[in-house]
């Protein structure tokens, strides 16, 4: 079996690997609006780096060490 200290993984720990996970998509969404010079794609491509400028900053909160 698996030594329980070895395997615990914290919360904190998942919640950085989600907000990296969301950090990507959301890097992705940006490229494909930044492409479209339409007036919806752009206030889309606001939105969307309003939402990444969030995440960061959830994702520099966290603790380094986890």
């Amino acid at each position: 079996m698996f030594n329980e200290n070895h395997t615990s993984i914290s919360s904190a720990q998942y919640l950085r690997h989600d907000l990296m996970i969301e950090l990507g998509r959301l890097e992705m969404a940006m490229e494909n609006a930044s492409q479209y010079e339409d007036v919806g794609q752009q206030s889309a491509l606001e939105t969307l780096q309003h939402k990444h400028a969030r995440v960061s900053a959830a994702l520099d909160k966290l603790p380094q060490d986890c």
